[in-house]
């Protein structure tokens, strides 16, 4: 394999990591000024940090795990912060060694022209170039895979859940440390001057990072994780996007289709950050108006820098075609005449200061005409949304020329496009201009749709404030019945509703002030109005109806998540019920959009159990969808840990029941962390966008084979007991002990320090595990290895239908990985640390033989001797973190154990420990929550 190997690459940055720490070694810093105005002079790097890595190399070696604990024991709280923070950038060294190598492993793959690259043993290895192959030797003709891939719609929601413990800061880092890595790989070719000023880059960028403070002071606004959530994409997503396509045209070429549609639009880029209001009182309706109006800004912005660089590529002259004539002349009357042999599309003062071409075109250059006049729209629209962002009066004059649909860029774009081809200029036509193009067809007039969230409670407070106010009695007292039927007669009902003296609470006020802000919004700035906690048909007509309030002209798609077991239950009865609604069967136009909620569903059942009744949910939703003629879109509310939905794109979507990806379309959130990962580079952004492409064809074009009756109703036995066991166990243990022994054993109180998101970690102030988010309840276990929620309860046994059923075959192989992480070691040694109760102890030994069982059970149904012996590459990058994951468990078992111990104000240097080795722990388990 050329370049390298992860466990060289580890070795090289590792290497260059230390080389560049211990030169520094004895160089002494000085502290910020504390609260009382005192500095502290520290040694950078202490003699016991040093020792600390050796002990952590003996371990690897010799697998003595004492003496790792025996030197943290003797640490002071400085030594253990500063220490944590070396572990830290060794495990992110690790995890970019990582990154680079699925990227290269990929590349060497699609390189190798190997056939059937699919059915490597790396489940990361998958191409279009393998999957178009593998679907032909199946008997699907390139024209079917052709017309299967034109037909795709995946749109990929970014969120602002709190799962990302890297800061912005770091996370640039790391992209440029991969740049580095990749012209690592060609290091044979530097001379030697070259590769030590490439050495010297990389120590650099990491003395950077290690000069960089990863503990966050405040926590993120709204509209700084929508700001964050921008650069990703600007970054990353807007280069990999033209990419994407070509690397389409390639493959299908290659198996002798056509090349897709110029014109054709495949994928699509969404955003919660600055909408979702669930549990976040800071998401308001300023914030919304604010966030939409930056997305809008930046998009133009960067349609403007490639309008200006078409300027300078489309100087031909000479004839159009008909339609291109047209378009010209129509154009022209935004400008004033000029005299004849002059320049035309002469800029004036109402036309901004450009610098290209700012004295206007050759009246001769049709192209150019055009592309003036299309520069001259972004960049009104662009003044106009500062001026909205400042809260400013937009000029009258530029708000008529605001673009407010895809259709008025591309339209005059394609009209281009077209002429171009018909000219013989295909060429030019295929470069920038087609990539612009099909930029436009992905991220429209905003670099992401806003989604809006909130919760069904909430919407009913507001239905309860105004049938109360009209004398009607307390909307929430009504039966179901009644409350649809009224929503109907007063969404239906042309006289206004919404009384201007009544008084509201400050909620409901903000909850009618979101519809109202929406109304004002350009409905393709907007995604989806999803109603997290639904349960009943009541809370989607309630959504209709305030946007009919809120002054809504195109209503926002409403989606409905059902998150707990019981909701997934319940949901196909839910959507036939809203279908059988004369009205709103009318207002969908033949499509229902569906969320469903991986992570609430697992913390409210069990893994086992929540895997099934997705499963079932979607197929019973499907047959809703038949009998009412309604094509229905999931929206998939997966996480990054396999515990909240996540894992390889071709594992956990080839496993969903056939027909979910109807017309190839598939919705699902990107979250937390799992964003840094699924786009730190242009690269990587273009393997992710390949990943979940290749995924969703082939479940199109070969989808899964339906479960035999006797494995459904197996399944279904084994859910049921499955969930009554881990709902026992974790909500109805005597005595309440099993939420004692969660308080008492994981860091789930310091998580909330982190300051690493806008929301709450809890729903409601007050309650217990029940009230508490998915993700902070993932993020506990994971952080102490016992990796709880997915496991207990699971019911694995000898003879399941494992090869017959993707699905069952799946979600073993999705344990295997997450099980791959676990360590009942590392468990035990938090019990010795935080646990003292002896009914708590008996607990911990239950739970960490159920870990133990649940192992062998796995190993023995797949006829395995160990994890991951079908993920060569994750198994090799696990061990090679192992020591320096390890001896950071280490560190925050006992940093634990000191702060529970303290009495008054907690030292400053044991609380960023705390959460330095939250970090730390969360980089060498490449997940969080």
């Amino acid at each position: 394999m050329s370049g390298g190997t992860i466990t060289s690459d580890f070795a090289m940055l590792t290497a260059q990591l230390l080389e560049i720490l211990r030169a520094h070694e004895g160089m002494r810093v000085f502290s910020p000024r504390n609260s009382q105005g005192e500095v502290h002079e520290h040694v950078l790097l202490p003699k016991a940090c040093l020792k600390l890595l050796d002990a952590a190399q003996d371990y690897h070696l010799k697998g003595d795990f004492t003496k790792v604990v025996s030197i943290v024991e003797s640490m002071d709280n400085y030594e253990l912060m500063i220490t944590g923070r070396v572990l830290q950038e060794i495990l992110v060294q690790a995890g970019l060694s990582e990154a680079h190598h699925r990227l290269r492993t990929f590349k060497n793959s699609v390189s190798s022209d190997v056939q059937g690259v699919t059915n490597t043993e790396d489940s990361s290895v998958v191409s279009f170039i393998g999957t178009f192959e593998k679907l032909v030797q199946k008997g699907i003709k390139p024209e079917a895979i052709r017309e299967a891939v034109k037909d795709q719609k995946i749109e990929l929601v970014l969120t602002a859940h709190p799962t990302e413990a890297q800061r912005r800061s770091a996370l640039k880092k790391h992209e440029q440390m991969l740049h580095q890595m990749k012209v690592h790989d060609g290091k044979d070719q530097l001379t030697p001057g070259q590769l030590a000023q490439l050495y010297e880059k990389i120590k650099a960028i990491q003395w950077s990072c290690w000069r960089t403070n990863t503990v966050r002071r405040t926590r993120p606004t709204p509209e700084g994780e929508a700001r964050n959530g921008m650069l990703v994409i600007e970054e990353t997503v807007w280069k990999a996007v033209p990419e994407h396509y070509r690397r389409l045209d390639r493959c299908l070429k290659r198996i002798g289709a056509e090349e897709l549609p110029f014109d054709c639009s495949l994928l699509k880029m969404s955003s919660w950050m600055g909408g979702d209001r669930d549990g976040n009182p800071n998401v308001t309706w300023s914030v919304t108006q604010k966030v939409v109006t930056l997305l809008r800004w930046r998009i133009v912005e960067l349609y403007y820098r490639e309008v200006d660089e078409l300027l300078y590529e489309l100087s031909m002259t000479g004839e159009t075609n008909e339609e291109m004539m047209k378009e010209v002349e129509a154009v022209s009357s935004m400008w004033p005449s000029s005299d004849k042999g002059s320049k035309v599309c002469r800029p004036s003062e109402k036309s901004g200061v450009h610098w290209n071409f700012h004295t206007g075109v050759a009246e001769d250059e049709p192209y150019r005409r055009l592309l003036m006049a299309i520069r001259r729209r972004c960049w009104r629209t662009k003044v106009s949304m500062e001026a909205l962002y400042l809260g400013k009066q937009a000029d009258p004059e530029f708000q008529k020329e605001v673009i407010t649909s895809a259709e008025e860029l591309a339209r005059p774009l394609e009209i281009m496009y077209r002429s171009l081809i018909e000219q013989g200029d295909e060429l030019v036509a295929n470069g920038r201009l087609l990539d612009l193009i099909r930029r436009v067809r992905t991220f429209g007039i905003s670099m992401a749709c806003l989604d809006v969230r909130q919760e069904s409670d909430r919407h009913s407070e507001v239905m309860d404030t105004l049938t109360s106010f009209l004398d009607l009695g307390k909307f929430t007292e009504w039966t179901e019945q009644q409350r649809c039927e009224w929503l109907v007669k007063e969404i239906e009902s042309k006289r206004p509703l919404l009384p201007d003296d009544m008084p509201m609470s400050d909620i409901v006020k903000e909850i009618l002030d979101t519809y109202k802000i929406i109304s004002e919004l350009p409905s393709e700035a907007l995604g989806a109005y999803v109603i997290s906690m639904s349960r009943a048909t009541s809370d989607i007509l309630a959504v209709c109806l305030l946007q009919k309030l809120g002054g809504v002209k195109k209503m926002m798609r409403v989606a409905p998540l059902f998150e707990t077991r019981e909701d997934l239950i319940n949901a196909p009865k839910v959507i036939d019920a809203a279908l059988s609604v004369g009205w709103y069967k009318n207002h969908v136009q033949g499509k229902q959009e569906v969320m469903l909620g991986y992570s609430d569903s697992v913390k409210d059942a069990g893994k086992f159990a929540s895997t099934w009744e997705l499963h079932c949910a979607m197929e019973n939703l499907l047959e809703v969808g038949k009998k009412h003629g309604v094509a229905i879109t999931f929206f998939h509310g997966r996480g990054g840990s396999i515990g909240r939905g996540g894992g390889p794109p071709n594992m956990i979507l080839l496993a969903q029941p056939a027909g979910s990806l109807q017309n190839g379309h598939l919705r699902l959130t990107i979250q937390g962390e799992t964003i840094g990962r699924h786009f730190p580079s242009c690269e990587v952004a273009e393997r992710t966008l390949e990943q979940y492409s290749t995924a969703v064809l082939e479940h199109t074009l070969a989808p899964p084979p339906l479960p035999k009756p006797e494995f459904r109703a197996a399944m279904q036995e084994l859910s049921d007991v499955s969930a009554a066991h881990y709902q026992k166990t974790v909500f109805n243990s005597e005595g309440e002990i099993f939420v004692r022994f969660f308080h008492t054993f994981t860091p789930t109180s310091e998580l909330g320090q982190m300051n690493i998101g806008s929301r709450p970690a809890k729903r409601r102030s007050y309650g217990g595990i029940d009230t508490l988010r998915a993700i902070p309840w993932i993020f506990a276990w994971t952080q102490t290895r016992l990796l709880l929620p997915v496991w207990l309860g699971h019911m694995v046994q000898n003879g399941a239908p494992r090869e017959e059923w993707p699905f069952f075959r799946s979600m073993l192989d999705l344990i295997d990985v997450e099980l791959g992480k676990a360590s009942p070691m590392i468990t035990e040694h938090y019990e010795s640390k935080t646990v003292q109760d002896p009914d708590l102890k008996k607990l911990g030994a239950e739970l960490r033989e159920g870990l133990n069982q649940m192992i062998t059970n796995i190993l023995k149904v797949k006829g395995a001797t160990s994890l991951l012996s079908s993920e060569p590459n994750l198994k090799m990058a696990i061990n090679m973190r192992k020591p320096y994951l390890d001896t950071t468990h280490a560190i925050q078992a006992e940093v634990l154990k000191r702060l529970r111990g303290e009495e008054g104000e907690v030292e400053p240097e044991l609380r960023d420990a705390m959460i330095i080795s939250i970090q730390g722990i969360a980089a060498g388990m490449q997940n969080t929550g």
